[in-house]
């Protein structure tokens, strides 16, 4: 039996973290699915209480970008593939120049950093610029993948800074998780090639987009369901108080 655990679960985590870790992810898309964005940040912060820092980063990036594939499978038929693929080539400088950094950091400063990074991106509003011609999809693939090796959930920013760039909702909701996707899957790469170790989590992955999957098709049957004001408040009170807890534990350990 133990060996069997240990084969399912990495060593840096117990059991019952890993189980709680799969039904985050259920919580999380759950979020996402009912009320639009959220579910990414909040993942990452319930993470960074169960996975060790020099795994945080890299292991959200493996979920988020199996969550978006499967989003934009099904949505294939309305990505704009023409401006994806340019977010996708900046994408991959942001990535190698990040994955060179991050992977030295020390754990604190990712804690920290992170913490501040999601009070920030919860509290203050990004306004929503105007329609971006297909070169700043580079540029901002460049930079927001580049943030991204150190803090990880870009999607809000990503919507702020593309969505009136694309006209039509579904094509809108298509091309956001084709593009968040492609920069997820850019991370996987750079921290895969600085040396960080997928193998012993690939299990545990793979269970979390399964779970997941279920949450985003649970919460989609809630969209128009839920008092929408309200549970946004109660959402970043809440990612405020664990972002808060990340720097509390971040300094405590310098």
């Amino acid at each position: 039996m133990e060996n069997i655990v240990s084969f399912l679960i990495p060593d840096a985590i117990s059991p019952l973290n890993a189980i709680l870790l799969v039904a985050a992810s259920f919580v999380t898309s759950f979020i996402t699915a009912s009320v639009g964005i959220g579910g990414g940040a909040t993942m990452i912060a319930l993470m960074s209480y169960f996975v060790p820092p020099v795994a945080l980063i890299p292991v959200h990036g493996a979920v988020q970008f199996g969550s978006n594939g499967g989003r934009t499978f099904v949505l294939r038929d309305h990505v704009d593939w023409i401006r994806i693929a340019a977010f996708s080539a900046g994408a991959v400088i942001g990535a190698a120049i990040g994955a060179a950094i991050a992977v030295r950091l020390q754990n604190d400063v990712i804690l920290i950093g992170l913490g501040l990074f999601i009070i920030a991106s919860t509290w203050i509003p990004l306004r929503r610029m105007a329609a971006i011609q297909t070169i700043g999809f580079a540029v901002i693939g460049t930079i927001t993948t580049f943030v991204g090796m150190f803090f990880g959930a870009t999607g809000p920013i990503n919507a702020a800074l593309l969505s009136n760039s694309f006209s039509d909702r579904k094509i809108l909701v298509g091309s956001l998780a084709a593009l968040m996707s492609a920069q997820h899957g850019f991370k996987v790469l750079g921290f895969a090639i600085a040396g960080f170790a997928f193998a012993p989590w690939l299990i545990l992955i793979a269970l979390m987009i399964a779970s997941g999957f279920a949450g985003t098709l649970v919460g989609s049957k809630l969209l128009y369901a839920m008092p929408e004001k309200g549970f946004r408040l109660a959402l970043k009170i809440m990612l405020t108080l664990l972002a808060c807890g990340m720097i509390y534990r971040g300094l405590a350990s310098l």
